[in-house]
């Protein structure tokens, strides 16, 4: 088992990184016809004038607001890969669940969530099969850093829920072109120190950009947020298109982008004992990530900045990417 564990690490490593990707887009979206749609028009007005690092970070933290969002329906584009289809629950600050598959009609291919203990990941259609698994307080100090580099919190950050605490180290605002806003924070993570680099609207107060980058240069993630959506009922703006990219420069690199159609937010989540518990699934055995072998340390060549974020129109010859193999992976095309 342990020599099958080592061999697969590669394997495991791109899965994990595919799908922690995958989660933080296909939180995006769901086809709610109950109550919310989308804006007619636009939010108030966040500042008068050039805003203060307060002020910014205040309307940013208006998302803290959504306590629980629902997802259903989204659609998530991955160059050289099919479209997935999957559910998404949230609530904040680190639980969710996700499960997708190819099609309406298909089983569950993947299955990735977390709740106050632990994280998991399952994904049906690949090689050596199982539910790796991961405690919160274990991630940074075991070999599960090597799989999972970023903070499962920044899965919901990324989407658009966004928190910059008061307590922390920030820096701004910095007056950018095109009438933006950039703040810098140095965060923690399984990695070590993080500087996030924020990008927001100069009226709203929108998150536009975030850049996630080590002390040595090595970026971890990159995301750009846009077609917001204005929520009246609870006073939130949400986007609906995110593109996103790990791990650029390295093999593992990994670029996504999914369209939304609208949300359901503070609603019920339905039956949390299930929701939220470590799943099973016959024939798959569950393995701690923290007790897996590292994966080979290669080099590395950090990308410039104007690497970092893919454009608005993904194709396969923009990017390589790693992506989840399935048995009917493009066979019919």
């Amino acid at each position: 088992m342990i020599h099958r564990q080592t061999t697969s690490v590669h394997s495991i490593t791109r899965t994990v990184v595919a799908f922690v990707a995958s989660c933080t887009l296909v939180l995006t979206g769901c086809p709610w016809q109950s109550y919310v749609q989308k804006h007619s028009g636009l939010p108030p007005v966040a500042f008068q004038g050039t805003p203060t690092l307060e002020q910014l970070m205040s309307a940013v933290n208006t998302t803290q607001l959504v306590k629980q969002l629902q997802s259903q329906g989204a659609r998530l584009s991955i160059a050289g890969a099919p479209t997935l289809k999957a559910q998404m629950i949230v609530e904040q600050p680190r639980k969710f669940r996700l499960t997708a598959g190819l099609f309406d009609f298909t089983a569950t291919e993947v299955d990735f969530g977390s709740n106050d203990q632990l994280a998991w990941l399952w994904v049906k259609q690949q090689p050596d099969p199982a539910i790796y698994y991961v405690h919160h307080d274990q991630l940074a100090t075991t070999a599960a850093r090597n799989f999972l580099p970023i903070d499962l919190n920044w899965i919901t950050e990324a989407i658009g829920l966004v928190y910059l605490d008061p307590a922390g180290y920030h820096e701004g605002p910095f007056e950018l072109e095109g009438r933006k806003y950039e703040i810098r924070s140095r965060i923690p993570s399984p990695s070590g120190e993080v500087l996030r680099r924020m990008i927001v609207d100069d009226r709203f107060g929108w998150v536009l950009e975030q850049h996630l980058t080590l002390a040595n240069g090595q970026i971890l993630a990159s995301v750009k947020a846009s077609e917001h959506s204005f929520y009246p009922r609870h006073g939130v703006s949400l986007p609906h298109r995110v593109q996103i990219q790990l791990l650029p420069g390295t093999e593992n690199q990994l670029a996504f982008q999914i369209d939304v159609p609208r949300y359901q937010i503070n609603n019920n989540i339905g039956d949390a004992s299930q929701i939220w518990s470590l799943p099973e699934y016959d024939g798959y055995p569950q393995i701690d990530m923290s007790k897996i072998a590292p994966p080979e340390v290669g080099r590395y060549a950090p990308p410039t900045i104007q690497q970092q974020v893919p454009p608005a129109g993904l194709n396969s010859n923009q990017t390589r990417i790693a992506s989840p193999r399935y048995s009917s992976d493009l066979l019919s095309r």
